[in-house]
């Protein structure tokens, strides 16, 4: 992402995070940015980290969402952010570019989703699931009934450790463990346009051993919606920030 070390260019960089996780996750990639003069803000979305919503009330994207449109609708006109997602977190990103698109500068996607408008969060967790079979000891929750749609999840244990934290340190699995929570799964589509979100510039970070949103995955995420830049990270599982936080950072 840059740490600007060498140009002295400071920035104000926005973190978001993706299915179960909260602002936290970023403390590593945060540590080494706050530490080149950056500014970071690493926020809770609805429902992670201590934010106070339960998962299943959580019943739209603009709901999960309202965190981060609360921090752009408080951040002075003049000012400019670089806004940076993981995983579920590029819908959050693509919604922040179609309200405020002359207040983000760039927005990285990390292994992210970069969804289509006119599609849904449970269209892209199909192309996730069509790749790797199964959620294995993840939990669906129907808050509706089991005639209805799932209203959320939790990613399993196990699941996590063979799928998104294969290369991460024991310690950070026990933290995601620990911190863990449900994640909401809301059903209508997203809608952005040209004029809006399709003014901002975009990049988006492969993370070349992520084995949820495989790299082939990753690349069709990259054809179907070609942001302006792409990179890659070489042994980065899907939770970069833990694995591969010093490349990431850079």
């Amino acid at each position: 992402m840059g740490t600007g070390k060498s140009s002295g260019v400071n920035f104000h960089f926005v973190l978001v995070h993706g299915a179960c996780l909260g602002g936290w996750c970023w403390y590593k990639v945060a540590d080494i940015l706050t530490s080149a003069g950056h500014t970071v803000s690493s926020l809770d979305m609805a429902g992670g980290g201590i934010h106070p919503a339960i998962a299943d009330t959580v019943l739209s994207l603009q709901d999960y969402n309202r965190p981060l449109t609360d921090f752009f609708s408080a951040l002075p006109s003049q000012d400019k952010v670089i806004l940076v997602g993981h995983s579920a977190g590029g819908f959050n990103l693509s919604l922040a570019m179609e309200q405020f698109p002359c207040k983000i500068s760039a927005a990285v996607f990390v292994s992210a989703f970069m969804p289509l408008s006119g599609t849904t969060f449970s269209d892209d967790l199909n192309q996730v699931l069509s790749r790797i079979g199964n959620f294995g000891d993840s939990i669906f929750y129907n808050a509706n009934g089991e005639d209805n749609p799932p209203t959320s999840v939790t990613l399993g244990k196990k699941f996590c450790k063979e799928f998104l934290l294969q290369n991460t340190p024991s310690s950070d699995i026990m933290l995601t463990e620990s911190l863990g929570r449900r994640f909401p799964l809301w059903q209508e589509a997203i809608s952005y346009s040209d004029e809006s979100y399709g003014s901002v510039r975009r990049a988006y970070v492969v993370a070349k051993e992520d084995k949820l949103i495989v790299e082939e995955l990753q690349r069709k995420i990259v054809a179907d919606n070609p942001p302006q830049m792409v990179y890659e990270i070489e042994g980065s599982d899907h939770c970069t920030f833990f694995s591969k936080p010093g490349r990431l950072a850079e």
